[in-house]
């Protein structure tokens, strides 16, 4: 009976344990998917109870393990690899919200024959140019005495002309310094341009009637819910339609698919 109770105990604890995780969660607004790995976490602490009673962890503290524990190990192993290993070069120019422009960094490695692409670093930019980011990028590699002219075997970016140009651009710069760099530019770039030429010389209808439908709805309360039920008579699942997006690669043909689930499902009307 003792042992009845005790287990008893033991599942109750484990389900209000549950709960706790999944408020702190809630609570703080975590992606649920963080759920797969918190319990293994939590099973791989080894303290003792008196000795997780004085565990602290603010803000403060884990910011701080981040940047300067973390990161900077990591950054200091990478940093001695390019050293002495051969490695390419991906990079990517943005500017943030507050008008400034960082040149991303990121390198690909061969390490006991497994791939490995790893952020190097972010530098800042004072503008987007060919000789900017190439100064930007030289000056790193030199300030931390990694001879890239040497381990730097390959080179990506995107179709920029900043980036890829045949005479004044990043790539030709680097070119110069390595002869036989390997040079490839962002086939999704290219394939994406390829596929924007050619709906160049297709009609706009489609377009025009995909945006249309969309707005027609969005604008409306009233017309997606009776949209909803529509969808909830036909028994199919309850998907929202999608907006076309000019900056998001081959968008068009989700909208038309999404359009297109439900436009089959709408009764024709045949006349006599």
């Amino acid at each position: 009976m003792l042992s009845m109770i005790n287990q008893k105990a033991v599942i109750k604890n484990i389900k209000e344990t549950e709960i706790r995780i999944a408020s702190f969660v809630v609570e703080h607004n975590i992606p649920i998917n963080v759920s797969d790995h918190l319990v293994n976490l939590i099973n791989s602490i080894k303290l003792e109870p008196k000795h997780l009673a004085k565990l602290t962890y603010d803000r403060t503290k884990c910011t701080s393990i981040i940047n300067n524990v973390i990161a900077a190990t990591r950054f200091e192993y990478l940093k001695n690899y390019l050293k002495t290993n051969k490695f390419s070069l991906l990079v990517d120019e943005s500017t943030d919200t507050s008008s400034v422009k960082n040149l991303a960094m990121v390198v690909r490695t061969c390490q006991n024959f497994e791939v490995s692409d790893q952020f190097l670093t972010l530098l800042l930019v004072a503008n987007a140019t060919a000789d900017s980011m190439y100064k930007a990028i030289t000056d790193f590699f030199n300030s931390y005495d990694i001879p890239y002219t040497i381990n730097l075997i390959g080179f990506a970016a995107d179709g920029a002309n900043a980036m890829m140009g045949k005479s004044h651009s990043l790539q030709s710069f680097l070119k110069n310094d390595i002869q036989e760099l390997f040079v490839m530019k962002c086939v999704c770039h290219s394939l994406a341009l390829c596929a924007e030429y050619v709906c160049r010389k297709l009609p706009d209808e489609v377009e025009t009637l995909i945006r249309n439908i969309y707005n027609f709805f969005n604008h409306s309360y009233k017309r997606q819910y009776e949209f909803k039920e529509f969808q909830h008579f036909f028994e199919v699942n309850p998907h929202k339609l999608l907006q076309l997006s000019c900056t998001r690669w081959l968008s068009l043909l989700m909208v038309v698919k999404r359009v297109l689930e439900h436009a089959i499902l709408t009764p024709c009307r045949v006349e006599d």
